[in-house]
């Protein structure tokens, strides 16, 4: 078996030097957007960056806009430079970060909603995982099966000793090893590990939430919805003037509205 060589620092959440992450593991999301209807799978790849007791999740979109975004020089405002970054940025339907830090058993989520910003936090790790005796391999990694339920869903989950970390993609976690794969069991959602590669560049670890407000995840997910459901009142109330051609804006809305009737398969039925 392969077993990379972490120190046993992690395994008890202690970091020395917990600022950046070293290792990177690439997963495929599949996902039923719409619980009726069995043709609304989309997929998009997420990521999750790891370090020493801490770690970064997000959509791969939401990765490079976050990446092309920090190199933009703060005094250039112009639409400009947004729709560059917005053109070289893979779609996504999930724009929020999550971060978790093991050593204060906390877990971050933050996302910008339009002009936004809001974060809300959490214990880690709520999940009771019962492990199961059934093995097999997944990308050469010996891995093992545990089940677990979390905000509303029964989930089997397969994780490696042989990759010491006690996280997995999205919110999951807490278990003796790095999960590669997880599903529900309706398979709505399904994790799959693409990739798990050490870093030859270290990535610094960047959390500054400081102009992020502070709200219930209840709060966040209302925003957020009402966001979907209509975002050109969103827009206008923030400023912006769209201007309209006779019977455009009533379709435009009719369309959003539509889009997010079908939007109703959230990965949390139960929001903690």
């Amino acid at each position: 078996m392969r077993y990379l060589l972490f120190s046993i620092i992690y395994l008890f959440g202690v970091s020395i030097n917990a600022q950046d992450y070293s290792y990177k593991a690439t997963y495929q999301l599949e996902y039923q957007e719409d619980s009726i209807d069995l043709n609304s799978i989309k997929s998009e790849t997420v990521v999750l960056y790891l370090g020493e007791g801490v770690s970064r999740y997000s959509s791969l979109g939401k990765a490079v806009e976050d990446s092309l975004t920090a190199t933009l020089d703060p005094s250039n405002k112009r639409m400009a430079e947004f729709y560059r970054i917005r053109s070289l940025t893979p779609d996504t339907d999930f724009h929020y970060k999550i971060f978790k830090n093991y050593n204060d058993n906390e877990l971050i989520l933050a996302e910008k909603v339009f002009k936004d910003k809001l974060k809300y936090k959490q214990i880690l790790n709520p999940i009771d995982w019962e492990i199961q005796s059934e093995s097999k391999e997944i990308l050469g990694y010996k891995v093992q099966k545990a089940s677990g339920s979390f905000a509303g869903r029964n989930y089997e989950a397969w994780f490696s000793p042989e990759l010491p970390f006690l996280d997995g993609p999205y919110k999951f976690g807490g278990l003796p090893g790095l999960i590669l794969e997880i599903s529900d069991t309706k398979n709505h959602y399904h994790f799959s590990i693409m990739e798990f590669q050490e870093l030859k560049k270290i990535v610094s670890k960047t959390l500054n939430l400081d102009d992020y407000k502070e709200v219930s995840q209840r709060d966040l997910d209302q925003v957020r919805g009402d966001y979907k459901r209509d975002p050109l009142t969103a827009m206008t109330n923030g400023g912006v003037t769209i201007h309209w051609k006779d019977g455009q804006e009533e379709e435009a809305k009719r369309k959003f509205r539509k889009r997010h009737k079908k939007q109703n398969n959230p990965i949390e039925l139960q929001p903690k």
